[in-house]
């Protein structure tokens, strides 16, 4: 029977990207699988808050993914103040 994550468990991570984005990752075992979330941050401030729409068997392949969501959403944010950038111009 799978047993349910303990605080002691769970697995945080932090990262730093270029632009001053950080991204922050908790993740917590469930069923075998982790489940978890990462919160975005540019400057210190947070901007969002994402969670893994998939669990994965491990850590590190649930923070890949988490990585590759939270990298698009900055991605489609630099392409939004662009493109606003460019109208007001």
């Amino acid at each position: 029977m799978p047993r349910a994550g303990t605080p002691a468990d769970a697995v945080a991570h932090s990262e730093r990207h270029h632009g001053g984005w950080e991204i922050h990752y908790r993740l917590e075992p469930a069923r075998e699988k982790f489940a978890g979330s990462a919160h975005i941050h540019c400057d210190g401030e947070p901007h969002c808050e994402l969670s893994i729409f998939e669990p994965q068997a491990n850590a590190l392949a649930s923070i890949d993914l988490l990585r590759e969501q939270c990298l698009a959403w900055i991605e489609r944010r630099a392409e939004g103040a662009e493109a606003r950038s460019l109208s007001a111009g």
